[in-house]
């Protein structure tokens, strides 16, 4: 037996019995306000974007006109085909030429403008949601949830996925001389279209 499994082999040995010391009830704290308004504002102050419809626009009209040159749009929705399926991408090279991932949020957090995807989105190619150029999440109203406190007491997801990850606009950074830059690593653009 290595050392690593020594470890976690005697990590789980010792693990306290979760019926004999329950975790803390999560208190609800902050603004109760779940409204796309705010979410849509969080959102834009963190670079996100809102993939506006125009009149007779479809989800696939608006992706052609936000990203006319991109080429590889991937599909993780039954209801946009795409040129490509994520069933179909079998590497994380590969969501890496990704132009445009389309993908389905369970849910959004208006404090925060972020968006949850999990495994179950993205059909356990979790680095897709990374390695893409841009990122359209398609978002229902009614699946907004007012902060964090609310978003783990009401979505059952934080307590059944193996992975998830909250997203807030493109990657940022200001590490070198305080000069804000998107899009540095991971997505350039994260845009939201209602459904």
């Amino acid at each position: 037996m290595s050392s690593r499994d020594t470890i976690l082999a005697t990590l789980r040995a010792n693990r306290p019995d979760p019926a004999a010391h329950p975790l803390p009830p999560v208190a609800i704290l902050g603004d109760m306000d779940k409204g796309r308004d705010r979410f849509e504002n969080s959102l834009q102050i963190l670079g996100g974007q809102i993939l506006m419809p125009q009149e007779g626009d479809t989800l696939a009209t608006a992706i052609a006109r936000r990203f006319p040159d991109a080429k590889v749009i991937c599909s993780a929705v039954p209801d946009f085909e795409g040129t490509i399926r994520i069933e179909e991408i079998e590497s994380p090279q590969q969501a890496a030429a990704t132009d445009v991932l389309v993908v389905r949020s369970p849910f959004g957090i208006a404090e925060m403008g972020s968006i949850y995807l999990s495994e179950a989105q993205l059909n356990n190619l979790n680095s897709a949601a990374h390695l893409t150029q841009h990122i359209v999440v398609i978002l229902s109203e009614e699946n907004l949830t007012a902060n964090m406190h609310t978003a783990y007491l009401e979505r059952p997801e934080f307590h059944t996925a193996n992975y998830g990850v909250l997203m807030s606009g493109p990657s940022a950074t200001a590490d070198i001389q305080g000069v804000l830059i998107r899009g540095a690593q991971g997505v350039r653009s994260l845009s939201i279209w209602w459904e």
